[in-house]
């Protein structure tokens, strides 16, 4: 048993598509993922880019002057660019120059303006609220003259009566239900390592059709040999998920080490994610490459495209992938619980967000049981066959 596994590590290791597809591919992707979303961290402060229509009345000097006061600091919330004219702030926002423009109506009211095919942003709601907040100030302050002009006769009443609008005097604590600072990004990096995990599979799928009859003539002189195919088959499956194991670590170090994505004080508990990842991962590519009546190359086509599709509703191409995957665990628990992808994602995702561990032991216990059935399947397509022909 020791030497076939030497040798099965051996024709692994010397493949130079397996090194590059399994190990080097995670780390450019985690590597794109970081050049991509820098400076979009969750919760970084952002200057939100606002254009303002320029207009000789007292309405829009104040509120131009209500813009300013926001667009001052090192930590401006706005960054106001005025135009002469609506037309030339109207190209501006299609243009993506800023996210909307606000002008003073006829009656002297403050409105805001949007592109249309980019409304309901985070950045349009900011300024949303800001002009709320200007014209609750505003009538607040137009109610007390008209009710009581001597409050806002006397210096210290009228900053006094600022202070209380600005709401200087009220603490706003962000509370958070999960044990980690949670980040809109970090699914990405959870559902490539499903991903990366998926694409080893190719290492079993290689050595399990080397070791068919119908696979290449080696694979026919193996199979006539004194060593039973089920030793063959745990000979390669233990080689394959010790070298998915080791891309799933470096994969996993890389992440954690250099892009910086936290696994919330918990790395031993991931390399057992890992191990579970890898095992799947493998039993995926033995499965396949037990098949009998397939060439290799319509099974090496067959497992990128099913690696391929088990991704999408991990959550790894984008806000529509995250979209899908949300939407599946809400309809269609069972879709995900038998996606070897979303589980090893999700085992991931627990395991960082989650008090407890039950959620993740239960995901790890998902992906092993996907394994076992998927080894046996493997092992039933590998027993001894006749061939009419190969």
């Amino acid at each position: 048993m020791s030497a076939l596994l030497r040798a099965d590590l051996a024709q692994a290791l010397r493949n130079r598509g397996i090194v590059i597809w399994v190990m080097a591919f995670p780390i450019i992707l985690a590597s794109l993922f970081m050049f991509v979303f820098d400076g979009y961290r969750s919760g970084a402060s952002e200057t939100v880019a606002v254009g303002l229509v320029e207009r000789d009345t007292p309405e829009a000097e104040a509120l131009s002057q209500a813009l300013d006061a926001l667009a001052e600091g090192d930590g401006a919330l706005l960054s106001v660019t005025r135009y002469p004219s609506e037309q030339a702030a109207s190209d501006a926002a299609l243009d993506g120059d800023v996210c909307a423009y606000v002008l003073v109506g006829e009656d002297g009211t403050p409105r805001m303006m949007v592109p249309p095919q980019d409304s309901g942003t985070v950045e349009q709601a900011i300024v949303r609220l800001v002009l709320d907040r200007y014209e609750q100030v505003g009538a607040t302050l137009a109610t007390v003259a008209e009710e009581d002009p001597a409050a806002l006769a006397s210096p210290e009443a009228a900053a006094a009566l600022a202070d209380a609008l600005a709401g200087d005097d009220v603490t706003t604590e962000r509370l958070s239900v999960l044990r980690e600072e949670s980040s809109e990004f970090q699914r990405y990096y959870y559902a490539m390592l499903g991903f990366s995990s998926l694409m080893g599979a190719q290492v079993a799928l290689m050595l399990v059709t080397s070791k068919r009859a119908d696979g290449s003539e080696v694979g026919a002189r193996r199979q006539v040999s004194a060593t039973r195919p089920s030793r063959q088959l745990a000979s390669s499956f233990l080689a394959s998920w010790l070298v998915c194991l080791g891309c799933q670590l470096v994969a996993l170090a890389f992440i954690r080490l250099v892009v910086g994505v936290s696994l919330g004080g918990r790395e031993g508990l991931a390399v057992l994610a890992c191990a579970a990842c890898a095992l799947v991962s493998c039993a995926v590519g033995a499965a396949m490459g037990s098949l009998p009546g397939i060439a290799t190359h319509t099974k090496d086509t067959l497992l990128t495209i099913l690696t391929m599709g088990l991704s999408v509703p991990a959550g790894l191409f984008g806000t529509p992938s995250l979209a899908l995957a949300d939407w599946l665990w809400a309809h269609a628990p069972w879709v995900q619980e038998i996606n070897p992808a979303s589980q090893a994602a999700e085992a991931f995702y627990r395991l960082t967000f989650y008090d407890s561990l039950a959620p993740f032991v239960a995901s790890v216990a998902s992906l092993i049981a996907i394994a076992a059935v998927l080894l046996g399947v493997a092992a039933l397509f590998m027993r001894r066959q006749r061939y009419a022909r190969l």
